[in-house]
């Protein structure tokens, strides 16, 4: 039998609702990151990283923590609603499912192999819940076929990993009917556990009554055993523990036997088998209801009302929202130094700082503001791009806290041949308001790139900060520069083509001419230089050491500059190679410091240009990288470094 679309039109009306929703927002130009907004899963694993590290998740917040637990709730009194009405991979597993049922047949696993690969979604779910509770990073953001396709497999996505799940939705679940949501699904899992109040609640209680009377126990056993117990309740008795009175239930002094619920089934229930529908695949989609011609033989609990899981959703949904409006969650807060002990401490509030973007950007945040004395806290909230910096006001005024903050940088926009190099460029200095934080700059620099007569950007403290445009002299009026650094949008090349980005400078005044220099005198300013020294580089003769170098075109730019850290890394396993550095002369070069007749250049020369670089992780493991670095001959070796 064909699986027809319009068989629920309720359940396919909030499908195509939320593919159409998600493919317009796509069009509008939303990154990735802006598509979390609603993410239960994220909601739920950031509130236990709060919980256990005092810390929110990536840019997790209040709307996907209230998502989330609108989620646990439905899941609770109702049923896996999201799995069956809004989750946009499962949509895409059913519409796929039924365009092949109109020309094939997708097998529906049973048995031995079937209750076999039901563990393997509270495996991942087991080392998504831990790595990202333990470290404040979405740790699912590696394999989610969802955010690996909004996102065009960004940065945070493992190429592998969302590539295999996107095949196990797309494909793999087409010819098994719903593989993914059955056998891998993290969410899936979590929903599960949640479904079997009975089982998980006293597990919660337990460890909550055994860490308020002291016993310190890690987080990993508290997820080790409510994914244990998940998998043990499916794989073994294979049916839910709820406390739901929203359950299918089945009269069998009316049902004919006449198979439509079944066959209606999306993901495969036998449901005529059943009095009382308790498979833990069920999602209230209420499929088998509606297909059932037997007036009464089917049934919501006691109601024949299909109306109630829907409705529900749509109240639980606008309840959580309302909730996210009330309470806000830090994604860090931490307090140091003296804060206990002080009389009295004042706060500095900032918003709109769009390099706070997440835990990791909060948390280098506070990194740089500890090492100030008289700042004594910080919260952080990514989702807003918010701070408040907590600070003594004996020892510092807002304006020192502004400071602090204020990162001046210096960035060299454009490279020239060596016969092409302009004799002097001019500086033009001008205060711009909406210019703050590092992010800002990389707005400013984009758009000061479509001018080839720019060559530098450098900026400096003050209200507004002061930018220092610099320029070849005499090949660009003031005034047009402006105009850039006014205009309303700009065009952001990215992987998956371009970008419109607002912006929203403005000039104060009209600026002046600060200076004017020579084109080496710009470069000895503005070159950001690399320089590492590892394998006990401070202990070996000056003497003992020679110099490789070779060129390396856009040794300053910030993408190559991480991938020095790798490069680094890579040739730090080689004992007798012993510092990386980067300078300027007649062109960028780099020089790698080794031990004379221990290594050749030849050598030298194979490691930095291999395809893979080998980087000691933080943790100790090993991880391989990508080599994207390219070398510019000549290159020679210099025998002394005297």
């Amino acid at each position: 039998m064909q699986k027809k679309f319009f068989h629920n039109k309720t359940k396919l009306v909030f499908q195509v609702f939320i593919v159409l929703l998600l493919i317009v927002l796509l069009f509008m130009g939303y990154k990735g990151t802006e598509l979390e907004a609603y993410c239960p899963f994220g909601g739920l694993l950031s509130l236990g990283s709060k919980a256990w590290m005092g810390s929110m998740s990536c840019t997790m917040g209040a709307t996907q923590v209230f998502m989330g637990l609108g989620l646990v709730l439905a899941v609770i009194v109702f049923s896996k609603l999201f799995c069956g009405y809004i989750c946009p991979i499962g949509t895409v597993t059913e519409w796929l499912n039924k365009l092949y049922s109109r020309v094939g047949k997708s097998r529906i696993l049973r048995g031995f192999w079937d209750r076999f690969m039901r563990g393997g979604k509270y495996i991942l779910l087991f080392f998504t819940a831990y790595f990202t509770i333990t470290s404040s990073e979405l740790w699912c953001k590696n394999f989610d076929p969802y955010y690996a396709t909004i996102s065009g497999f960004d940065g945070d996505v493992t190429l592998w990993a969302g590539i295999l799940t996107i095949f196990s939705v797309v494909i793999l679940s087409v010819f098994i009917r719903f593989f993914w949501c059955k056998y891998a699904c993290p969410l899936g899992a979590l929903s599960n556990i949640f479904q079997n109040f009975w089982f998980f609640v006293p597990i919660i209680l337990i460890y909550i009554a055994l860490t308020l009377i002291g016993v310190e126990i890690n987080i990993l056993w508290l997820i080790l055993a409510l994914c244990l117990m998940g998998a043990i309740v499916e794989i073994f008795r294979f049916k839910f523990y709820s406390i739901s009175p929203f359950n299918i239930t089945v009269d069998k002094t009316q049902c004919t036997a006449c198979g439509l619920c079944d066959k209606n089934c999306p993901v495969g229930i036998e449901v005529s088998k059943y009095e009382e529908v308790t498979h833990p695949d069920c999602t209230l989609c209420m499929d088998c209801v509606k297909g059932c011609p037997e007036g009464d033989a089917i049934k919501l609990g006691k109601t024949k009302s299909t109306w109630i899981p829907p409705v529900a959703l749509i109240v639980l949904f606008f309840l959580a929202l309302f909730m996210s409006r009330q309470v806000k969650f830090t994604t860090l807060s931490e307090r140091w130094g003296n804060y206990e002990s002080l009389e009295n401490v004042e706060t500095f509030e900032m918003a709109g700082l769009k390099s706070v973007h997440c835990w990791g950007s909060s948390k280098s945040l506070q990194n740089q503001l500890s090492r100030k004395n008289g700042i004594v806290g910080l919260d952080t909230w990514a989702n807003g791009n918010r701070i408040e910096v907590y600070y003594n006001p004996k020892i510092l005024n807002e304006e020192d806290v502004k400071k602090t903050i204020f990162n001046p940088s210096k960035y060299r926009l454009r490279s020239y041949a060596p016969d092409n190099k302009p004799e002097t460029v001019t500086v033009f200095q001008i205060p711009v308001e909406g210019l703050f934080d590092t992010e800002d700059n990389y707005d400013l620099i984009r758009m000061l790139k479509s001018e080839t007569a720019i060559c530098g950007l450098g900026t400096s403290f003050g209200e507004p900060v002061v930018a220092s445009i610099i320029y070849e002299t005499g090949e660009i009026p003031t005034a047009e520069i402006i105009d850039i650094i006014e205009q309303d949008t700009y065009v952001k090349k990215t992987s998956s083509g371009e970008e419109t980005v607002d912006v929203e400078f403005d000039c104060v005044g009209e600026g002046e001419i600060a200076d004017t220099l020579d084109y080496r005198t710009f470069l000895d300013e503005y070159f950001k230089a690399y320089d590492r020294k590892f394998n006990k580089y401070s202990e070996k003769p000056s003497d003992s050491l020679n110099i490789y170098e070779i060129g390396l075109p856009n040794a300053d730019n910030s993408s190559t500059m991480r991938r020095l850290s790798f490069l680094t890394s890579h040739l730090s396993f080689n004992d007798h190679i012993v510092r990386v550095q980067t300078v300027y002369e007649d062109r960028p070069l780099l020089k790698i410091y080794f031990l004379k007749g221990k290594v050749d250049s030849a050598e030298i020369y194979d490691k930095i240009t291999a395809e893979k670089l080998k980087v000691m992780l933080r943790s100790g493991d090993t991880r391989e990288f990508d080599n994207t670095l390219r070398f510019e001959k000549p290159a020679r070796v210099i025998d002394s470094i005297n």
